[in-house]
């Protein structure tokens, strides 16, 4: 078990997700958007196509990565989050540590539990069961963060999915002990990894989950969970960094103060990071008007 060292509560931060949907000149564009806006961090998804429509253009999600390091300069970047279903664990560590390089020590590395049918039949796996890809789950950020760690000693792990022998990461990584982990997983067992191996816990909202009111009541009941699962293990909850993605049934846009709206319901929930969704290229306003209350809700 790993976890970081106490410290100060983290502050207010905004991020945006944007798809690769789109040509990399436009791809660069929007990044270089968000950056110049103030945002906070920028990330991407990790599947083999888009979930909606498979005819929309679709970038593998870790090259995606890869250019933005190379075409950002202050904002941190990620995906939200890498795909199990597409990656060996080692190799996901390998290329993170990559990119964790070619950014300047700005990546956000978000792992996810795997749920689409397509992923699996694109990779070419049978699709997991529920108890199996939780315990899939464990055992994968188990192995990504024991590579990640690889510098000083080998790491070497055996488990019932996954195994690997001897894995060494060189060079160093530019962030110690590693980059940063967000666990995007409301599950059980996600919840417990964000506790044991986690910097950012992730969660969103799913429709038919009832109100707004009644999302941010379910949430503000995990965090609690979750700061009762750090002190059980002598964590300071402080540390452990708590995201809300806004996607439907949650609506930033749906009025002028959609967005300050959801940030100050969830905030008292103990949610401290609000990532939106890029909006479109012909709504680009949405994300400019969303900067603007960035700025009023951090002097507040």
């Amino acid at each position: 078990m790993s976890h970081p060292p106490s410290s100060p509560p983290v502050e207010l931060r905004f991020g945006v997700l944007v798809l690769p949907d789109a040509p990399f000149p436009t791809l660069f564009e929007r990044w270089t958007h968000v950056e110049e806006l103030g945002f906070d961090f920028l990330f991407a998804p990790d599947h083999a196509r888009h979930t909606g429509d498979p005819s929309v253009p679709w970038f593998d999600g870790l090259t995606v990565v890869a250019a933005m390091a190379l075409r950002t300069n202050t904002i941190r970047i990620g995906t939200l989050v890498a795909n199990p279903i597409l990656h060996l664990p080692s190799a996901l560590a390998k290329a993170a540590a990559a990119v964790d390089h070619l950014s300047g020590g700005r990546l956000e590395l978000g792992i996810g539990m795997g749920v689409e049918e397509f992923d699996h039949q694109e990779a070419g796996s049978e699709s997991w069961s529920a108890p199996e890809r939780a315990a899939r789950y464990s055992e994968y950020v188990e192995v990504v963060d024991g590579v990640l760690q690889s510098s000083a000693r080998p790491f070497s792990f055996e488990g019932r999915y996954y195994r690997t022998t001897n894995a060494a990461l060189a060079p160093s990584p530019p962030q110690r002990p590693r980059a940063p982990l967000i666990i995007g997983s409301r599950s059980v067992t996600g919840r417990a990894l964000a506790v044991q191996r986690g910097d950012c816990w992730n969660t969103y909202a799913l429709t038919g989950e009832g109100s707004v009111q009644e999302i941010a009541e379910k949430t503000r009941r995990r965090n609690n969970e979750l700061d009762e699962r750090c002190a059980e293990i002598g964590r300071d909850p402080h540390t452990l960094r708590r995201s809300l993605v806004i996607w439907p049934p949650l609506d930033p846009w749906a009025d002028a103060d959609g967005f300050k709206r959801i940030v100050e319901t969830f905030l008292p929930t103990g949610i401290n990071e609000f990532v939106v969704m890029w909006p479109g290229d012909d709504r680009r306003a949405l994300v400019e008007h969303a900067a603007e209350v960035i700025t009023g809700l951090r002097a507040g």
